[in-house]
């Protein structure tokens, strides 16, 4: 059996692959004929890495002094792109980085017990999935070490 997640409890980091897209142009530079210009050069992307500040549960039923956490709980969440995209140089840049290079967003907590529940939600645990505000899947990684659940 597992113990049971709590307020705060803490969650796995999970990547989301090609998350930042962007293009790359180079620059020609001027000739005798020709002003200098920029010109596309191809594309990229690079991952999300999202990090988790804790679930926050809403229960009004505590273990350890902390609210239980329930299916349908929230995890704070902000991503950074990882790696991150390239540095321009004189005759290389990147451009039309979408959606940016960092976020935030809320994930939800996705499953729990089967067998024990607060006010009709199932009770998440040590190992319980979340699923981030990108559409990955994650854990709760901590919670109680002598309140446990199946």
């Amino acid at each position: 059996m597992a113990g049971v997640a709590y307020n705060g409890s803490s969650v796995a980091q999970s990547t989301k692959g090609g998350h930042v897209t962007y293009n790359i142009e180079r620059y020609s530079p001027p000739t005798e004929d020709q002003s200098g210009y920029w010109y596309g050069a191809g594309s990229g992307s690079t991952n999300a890495q999202i990090s988790s500040s804790g679930v926050s549960s809403s229960s009004t039923v505590y273990v350890n002094s902390k609210a239980v956490t329930t299916v349908g709980d929230r995890d704070s969440e902000t991503w950074v792109a990882s790696p991150s995209v390239p540095s321009s140089s004189g005759s290389t840049r990147y451009v039309d980085i979408s959606p940016g290079t960092s976020g935030s967003g809320q994930g939800t907590v996705s499953t729990g017990s089967s067998t024990v529940f607060v006010s009709g939600k199932a009770v998440a645990s040590i190992g319980s999935t979340i699923t981030t505000h990108l559409g990955t899947t994650t854990t709760i990684t901590s919670g109680s070490s002598n309140v446990f659940v199946n």
